[in-house]
């Protein structure tokens, strides 16, 4: 199927434009928005504030595009982007994943 990829903010206004701009762009079946507390070492200081994680489901070939996307739209000096392979996926997400990414490139 592809990769999920996880990616933090903090302003709603960001998490809205990051995942606006992924839909449109055809590069995504599906985002989750999801509200967390981060942890984090910055400039040699612990740091925990009130984040919005954003978990997209991108397949391998349009992830470098994503990321690019995400580096370009966001408030962040140095954005947090991970991949997670995935393997093990439903048979039927898996198919509605590919169905929505392909209806995305004809244009809906």
């Amino acid at each position: 199927m592809g990769l999920m990829l996880l990616q933090t903010t903090t302003t709603s206004e960001n998490a809205k434009i990051l995942i606006s701009r992924a839909m449109e762009s055809g590069f995504v079946s599906c985002v989750q928005r999801m509200a967390i507390e981060s942890y984090y070492f910055w400039e040699e200081k612990l740091n925990c504030e009130e984040e919005i994680l954003l978990s997209f489901k991108v397949d391998r070939k349009n992830f470098k595009n994503l990321k690019a996307l995400i580096a370009k739209n966001h408030i962040y000096e140095i954005p947090e982007i991970i991949g997670i392979s995935l393997r093990d996926v439903s048979k039927s997400y898996k198919k509605w994943h590919k169905k929505v990414i392909k209806a995305q490139k004809k244009g809906l």
